[in-house]
């Protein structure tokens, strides 16, 4: 007697696209399973073979999204390197990590709308491990005294936000660009990446003593003499 056939190969593979498509789109409250089943081109009940509910098949693409990000970053921070550097290279992860990812924007602006109802433990630890890197690193610098003393989470957003916030503006611009002609520059993963590291280092860029200070004043009065 034949063996009946099992799910071919690549189901999940369709069902976690179409999942991310939907949930990205309408949030978890508004999506439903048959609207899954049917951009994955499956029945229902070939989703509840792979994931035991709506929310099994939500937490697992969270958790695919957050952690190779959240993992990346860990790595960058094991490196043993000046702060500033620990933290430049944070910043370049977080935003290749975001510009590689076709679902995290939409995912993530979904649950900040929603106040991270829909987040576990699991992905809120994700989360939390990012923020915990660049807290990390900034309380480091701060110890040795090569950053100014900040508060670790205004700073932390002062990184993040502008990053999100830019790319999730992209259809605005376009927008705006087709309708009044005022062309918003676009910025590549390389222009973006030097921004916000220039960003962080003039915010975090120590106090100078009043000798430093002094010299510079000297310096400036030197120099527009000589003008």
């Amino acid at each position: 007697m034949a063996r009946p056939k099992g799910p071919a190969p690549d189901t999940r593979k369709r069902i976690l696209a179409a999942a991310c498509d939907e949930f990205g789109t309408h949030g978890f409250a508004a999506t439903t399973v048959d609207r899954i089943a049917r951009r994955a081109r499956v029945n229902k009940a070939m989703i509840y073979y792979h994931f035991s509910n709506k929310r099994a098949l939500y937490t697992c693409i969270l958790v695919d999204v957050f952690a190779p990000i959240t993992n990346r970053v860990r790595d960058a921070m094991k490196e043993d390197a000046h702060p500033a550097r620990k933290l430049d290279r944070i910043i370049e992860t977080l935003v290749r990590s975001i510009d590689e990812s076709s679902y995290f924007l939409p995912m993530f602006l979904r649950e900040i709308a929603d106040g991270g109802a829909h987040l576990g433990p699991e992905e809120l630890g994700l989360i939390a491990g990012i923020f915990a890197a660049v807290r990390g690193v900034i309380c480091e610098g701060a110890e040795s005294k090569v950053f100014r003393p900040v508060h670790p989470a205004l700073a932390h957003f002062t990184i993040i936000a502008p990053l999100i916030m830019f790319r999730a503006a992209a259809p605005v611009r376009a927008r705006i660009k087709a309708m009044s002609h005022v062309d918003i520059p676009e910025a590549d993963s390389e222009t973006l990446v030097r921004h916000l590291q220039m960003v962080a280092a003039r915010m975090l860029a120590p106090p100078m003593s009043r000798a430093d200070s002094t010299r510079s004043n000297v310096k400036s009065k030197r120099s527009t003499t000589e003008n």
